[in-house]
């Protein structure tokens, strides 16, 4: 298990509701999302739609299993 260290941060409304919305449309596609916190720890702060957040991670999964 590679090394974490847990961090307090303090994060926009909005921008939350960014995760809470990418992860409730990762259920929807995959039956299971790892949760808004994960999300928010793949620092893809960058991120502005909900949508595009969702598509990455989901893309990303499909690719490691395929691999």
């Amino acid at each position: 298990m590679p090394n974490t260290q847990q961090a307090t941060i303090e994060l926009n409304p909005d921008k939350y509701q960014l995760y809470v919305a990418a992860d409730k449309e990762i259920g929807e596609r995959l039956g299971h999302s790892p949760g808004p916190e994960f999300l928010m720890s793949l620092m893809l702060e960058n991120e502005e739609d909900s949508a595009d957040l969702a598509d990455i991670y989901c893309h990303t999964v499909l690719r490691h299993a395929h691999a």
